[in-house]
């Protein structure tokens, strides 16, 4: 009895063996073309593709003639190059963007030639007199030197004014994904996928940090220094803080959103409020000369004429 079961076991065991070999060797071949692209997919050629059009053409371009143009170039201390590259990396970042802050200072040396040799160009090919020529000359040097660093200076105010605009719905959106029952990174997740701007996009990147893990402390901490904004420092602060407190998330990011939009009514009214002080120069400059000579001008006429014949 026992033999006949131990060889029925055996049939069986074997049945099942050649009928499940095909499956698992197509199974294994599926796998085998799984890995092979996944790993294909890791080899150099195929993340310069997934680079963009600028990381991939004109970044590199730019390195390369900053590099040759450098040798050229006086060099400067390494002490103040650091520091100076440096601050070029903060405001770069202020304005949202990941720009190495060499290509950025070779791009200002470059408008600089540009607009130098643009105004030659305009110098030679206009008759002007000599005083005209030296103004319009000024007037290029001044856009070729000031005008990337204003160019920088309105995307970082822009970039900032953009985040506080949007921080207050994208916290209430936050506290409402919470109250849903989510967690905190799945929140911000969920709030990417509904809104779009820049706080949203400095939320991404605070979501892969913790993802790739960073602590919630970190990574917010990170999100101040990159944004250099009072509102986010307080929002930053009040979150950790009601982590360690045991706090629920919610109400903080709701009494936070209440305050910004308090904060901005109040910025709203002081900004009404100065717009008639700020009035003023224009009006002393271009209207109220035209009304003078407009009421004044035939009074004045008149009593040229009677007093001149």
């Amino acid at each position: 009895m026992e033999f006949l079961v131990i060889a029925y076991s055996l049939l069986a065991f074997i049945l099942v063996v050649l009928i499940a070999s095909p499956i698992g060797k197509k199974m294994d071949r599926k796998q085998s073309r799984i890995d092979r692209i996944n790993n294909s997919a890791g080899q150099p050629i195929f993340k310069e593709l997934e680079l963009s059009f600028y990381d991939r053409f004109i970044g590199k371009g730019i390195k390369k003639l900053s590099e040759r143009l450098g040798k050229f170039l006086p060099k400067k201390k390494n002490a103040n190059k650091t520091k100076t590259l440096e601050a070029i990396r903060k405001q770069l970042r202020y304005a949202g963007s990941f720009m190495d802050p060499a290509d950025f200072q070779f791009i200002k040396y470059a408008v600089l030639i540009g607009t130098v040799f643009v105004t030659l160009i305009i110098i030679i090919a206009v008759d002007m007199e000599p005083l005209i020529m030296l103004l319009v000359l000024v007037i290029g040097l001044l856009i070729g030197v000031m005008g990337p660093t204003y160019y920088l200076r309105s995307r970082v105010s822009g970039h900032q004014s953009g985040i506080r605009k949007q921080l207050p719905d994208a916290m209430d959106l936050l506290c409402v994904c919470i109250e849903a029952g989510l967690s905190f990174d799945a929140a911000l997740l969920k709030v990417s996928q509904k809104l779009k701007g820049p706080f949203i996009d400095e939320l991404l990147i605070v979501y892969r940090e913790i993802q790739m893990g960073r602590t919630r402390r970190e990574a917010l901490q990170n999100l101040c220094e990159a944004t250099n904004l009072d509102e986010l420092k307080t929002f930053a602060s009040a979150l950790v803080q009601a982590e360690q407190l045991g706090i629920p998330i919610n109400n903080v990011m709701r009494a936070q959103s209440e305050q910004l939009r308090i904060e901005r009514s109040q910025q709203a009214k002081e900004k009404g409020m100065k717009a008639s002080i700020k009035m003023l120069v224009p009006m002393l400059l271009f209207i109220f000369p035209v009304v003078f000579i407009i009421l004044m001008g035939p009074t004045v006429m008149n009593i040229i004429e009677q007093f001149g014949g």
